[in-house]
């Protein structure tokens, strides 16, 4: 059975405030080509469809027209998607009861997880499991270590005398007490809870015979992060692959990075570069094939290249190389970060490098970093061209989008930002 992996679309995104939407349609429609050549059963999706829990019309109606498509021209070919910790899973529920019996399966819920989906190709049968991104207590409580009212009795021995009680009648053991609860926060204890869950399904003689594979969306020990994704403090541990061992095929999401954990899991990685870290860094779709009629259901997978709209690329030079010279000419269709190497500082220089470089959106003079975390990013605009790019902490990122998204910063949500900061340094 064939299969085609991706996962953190980040509709809606841009860089550098630079909407990427145009770039975006161009990989749905790569994807849609891709789909029409193949024999596919199913279309993956592992979580962050959206970059953010309320995106922006342009990006819902890009998405909305790629699943008609979809429809349209692969009626047969199965979708299976989760929400990401960008996406707010109720929203993208929304009506996943009437498409789920159109073949597009989202599961938002994580206690319906462990209720998979047959999907089935000729004679091949794959039992599908999706499980979206964990928050804390989505999966519920577990008991804590009960304590019997024996184990309270206090020594009897106070270090000064010691009583004699052997006349006296044995005390009855009161009865161990129910256990107290504990709230599944950590990305740890749930994913260790999810996959006791799935080893209990996977075991049972209804599913003991049949593939397995598994979407999820979680950060595993091994895997190699950029910049370009959202890391939670206190919640963000990462996740032992060996949990999900069981499965047949695990595929993830999370990581903008295509790699891979096992021979049996894979990050697909995102489709389109989001941060100039990952400048030149190849981005695919992954191509699934499990043999569901073997025993084994060996696994193969294999990359299928994405041709961005435009590559993002790092250049670094003198003024005059840019300015005046034509070695980096076949860079003027690319987004850019420049570092120019001068000894001087240039004045202006990203409103006299923009005609020839439309597409800049970063711009540093390396004589600042000479200095400690002095580094001068010209790739923004406004009051930020005015600023060095020190060490920002994220109380001043959180005032920065506040005004982005209205204007100004509200100080009560300012202040509530400061707190729940606070905590979160506490707990990790």
């Amino acid at each position: 059975m064939k299969l085609l992996q991706t996962g953190d679309l980040h509709l809606g995104k841009s860089l550098h405030e630079t909407s990427l939407v145009e770039d975006q349609k161009v990989f749905l429609d790569q994807l849609d080509s891709i789909l029409e050549k193949g024999a596919y059963a199913a279309l993956i999706i592992a979580g962050d469809i959206y970059d953010r829990t309320v995106p922006p019309a342009e990006a819902v109606e890009l998405f909305s027209d790629f699943l008609v498509s979809m429809r349209r021209k692969h009626p047969d070919t199965e979708l299976f998607m989760v929400p990401g910790n960008h996406d707010s899973a109720q929203r993208l529920s929304y009506a996943d009861g009437i498409l789920g019996t159109q073949g597009i399966h989202i599961v938002c819920n994580p206690e319906k997880s462990f209720e998979p989906i047959i999907t089935a190709k000729g004679s091949e049968r794959l039992a599908v499991f999706l499980l979206p991104f964990l928050s804390p207590g989505s999966l519920g409580t577990v008991p804590t270590e009960p304590v019997s009212a024996a184990e309270k009795q206090p020594d009897r021995k106070d270090g000064m005398f010691e009583f004699d009680f052997s006349h006296e009648e044995t005390e009855p053991v009161e009865p161990t007490k129910p256990a107290a609860q504990r709230l599944l926060s950590s990305q740890a204890d749930l994913a260790a809870e999810a996959a006791r869950r799935f080893d209990a399904v996977l075991d049972s003689p209804e599913y003991r015979t049949l593939p397995s594979l598994l979407v999820a969306h979680l950060f595993t020990l091994a895997g190699v992060q950029s910049e370009s994704e959202r890391i939670f403090l206190g919640t963000s541990e990462k996740v032992s692959p060996a949990l999900f061992s069981k499965f047949s095929y695990t595929a993830l999401g999370h990581l903008h990075k295509c790699q891979k954990i096992t021979d049996r899991m894979y990050y697909a990685g995102s489709p389109l570069a989001y941060a100039f870290d990952e400048a030149g860094t190849e981005k695919c779709f992954l191509e699934i094939e499990i043999d569901c009629l073997d025993p084994a259901f060996p696994v193969s997978v294999r990359k299928i290249p994405v041709q961005p709209l435009r590559p993002l690329s790092r250049l670094e030079g003198t003024f005059g190389e840019f300015y005046q010279g034509t070695a980096y000419a076949p860079y003027s269709s690319h987004y850019l970060e420049i570092t120019l190497t001068d000894s001087e500082l240039i004045a202006n220089p990203m409103n006299l490098l923009k005609p020839k470089f439309p597409y800049l959106l970063s711009l540093k003079q390396g004589l600042y970093e000479t200095g400690p975390a002095r580094t001068r990013d010209s790739g923004s605009t406004g009051a930020a061209d005015a600023l060095f790019d020190e060490k920002r902490d994220p109380v001043t990122d959180f005032i920065r989008f506040e005004e982005e998204l209205y204007g100004t910063a509200d100080s009560d949500r300012v202040e509530l930002f400061r707190e729940l900061l606070s905590e979160c340094a506490d707990e990790a």
